[in-house]
């Protein structure tokens, strides 16, 4: 599953960003009692932005790495991010697969399915940026995120791990994700994904 260009390279970076991933993420931080915190650390200027979001409009991509830079600071472990970004997934995601789950059944989908569809999943929630996937074994893959500026985030890398668990697992009875330091850097995200 190709990146959308030619090469990573290629791939424009994320100016925007759709709402709903934003109020995902805002809700697992209140439902942990962290509110009043994240508050203190996301600049003010961004209040506004973060604290009137409704769901499916366009926010410039600026507001999302505020947002990361302020959960960053809240020092959750990896567990709890992964367990956050997993939440995420069910609010934000499950949506939009629900339809592909439907079809699947009894059809004998896999998770490379849901890999095929990363991309327009993507596009659903970002402008720019992009995703690929590269096989490396029957039931194994290379997830690879580009040009987006919120792969810089602690809290972000370890949720996207969550949120590829939730995705895969539509698909199989257990997939299991980790981070590839290699391919992480301010811009890009890595993951290997496997699955039973």
């Amino acid at each position: 599953m190709p990146f959308p260009a030619a090469s990573k390279e290629l791939v424009p970076p994320a100016t925007k960003f759709r709402s709903t991933w934003l109020t995902s993420s805002i809700r697992a931080i209140k439902e942990r009692g962290r509110w009043d915190e994240y508050l203190v650390h996301l600049p003010e200027e961004h209040h506004s932005a973060v604290e009137e979001s409704v769901a499916g409009t366009w926010l410039p991509v600026s507001v999302a790495v505020a947002h990361y830079a302020a959960c960053d600071k809240l020092a959750f472990s990896p567990i709890e991010l992964v367990a956050i970004g997993r939440e995420v997934h069910t609010y934000a995601q499950a949506t939009v697969l629900s339809a592909l789950v439907k079809l699947a059944v009894g059809a004998g989908v896999t998770p490379w399915t849901a890999f095929s569809q990363f991309n327009r999943l993507w596009d659903r929630v970002w402008i720019g940026g992009g995703v690929a996937a590269f096989k490396i074994g029957p039931k194994e893959a290379r997830l690879e995120i580009v040009g987006w500026p919120c792969a810089r985030s602690t809290y972000i890398r370890h949720a996207m791990r969550g949120v590829t668990v939730g995705m895969l697992e539509m698909f199989c009875t257990k997939a299991y994700v980790k981070d590839l330091p290699a391919y992480c850097a301010s811009m890009t995200l890595g993951y290997r994904c496997a699955w039973a």
